[in-house]
């Protein structure tokens, strides 16, 4: 692999049809040397059509399609996993939804370079920017509040899907696999990592509202999430694995 072949980009999807040829275009002309992967979870609005058009022409982008909707932690597992065994350096994760904007992940790239784990951060006092409306600007401000200060790391953005992992921190996931495999996934992922003595970074990003179709994160998130770090707390009673 070439040095930029040692990058692969990723992005899970369940119906973004609006979005994904969007994201493709943007992400690949942004990093025209770097791979793409794309776990579908058997997407029924044509999303899989789109993904397989751009695959066909451009043989940079992988396609791991699943036989359901499974939650978008086990999403991301499963892209750690395969980044790992097919060698590669880094792997950079984001969402298709066009929140996240791909002229940042140079910038975390860069970062990168110095770090095992790099967050994308939303925080204000970290001069991030959150443009989330109403309920879920409160939501994301709240969870990580209380991830703060019941599991600090240092970092300030806990819940957010922007992150860049290099092979220390895909290592320390495979070895120490988060249980989440929906939302709170990402809160456990900062905490697997923490607890196995990585070097943790973050770069503040404009997270933009979703442009077209609807939010997918259930309802019950944020119940889940207190479960989540709760279990996380108790977690840090107990001896760290070496």
């Amino acid at each position: 692999m070439s040095e930029a072949n040692k990058i692969l980009i990723f992005t899970p999807t369940f119906n973004e049809k609006t979005n994904i040829g969007i994201w493709l275009k943007s992400v690949s002309e942004l990093q025209p040397h770097v791979d793409l992967l794309v776990v579908d979870d058997s997407s029924t609005d044509g999303t899989a059509e789109i993904l397989n058009n751009f695959a066909s022409a451009n043989p940079k982008l992988t396609i791991l399609e699943r036989s359901k909707k499974s939650g978008v932690g086990s999403a991301h597992a499963l892209a750690i996993a395969h980044a790992h065994k097919a060698g590669y350096e880094y792997i950079v994760a984001m969402d298709a939804d066009l929140s996240h904007d791909p002229v940042d992940i140079s910038r975390i790239l860069e970062v990168a370079r110095h770090s095992d784990y790099v967050v994308a951060t939303r925080s204000k006092r970290k001069g991030g920017k959150n443009e989330l409306p109403g309920l879920r600007k409160l939501w994301s401000l709240g969870a990580n509040l209380l991830c703060r200060i019941l599991i600090p790391t240092g970092l300030s953005e806990y819940t957010t899907s922007f992150r860049c992992y290099n092979r220390n921190a895909m290592e320390a996931l495979i070895s120490n696999p988060p249980k989440n495999e929906g939302y709170s996934y990402f809160i456990e992922v900062t905490e697997v990592v923490h607890r196995a003595h990585l070097k943790l970074s973050e770069v503040p990003i404009t997270f933009y509202n979703r442009k077209f179709e609807e939010s997918k994160i259930p309802k019950m998130q944020i119940f889940r999430s207190a479960g989540t770090i709760m279990r996380l707390i108790l977690g840090r009673l107990k001896p760290r694995k070496r």
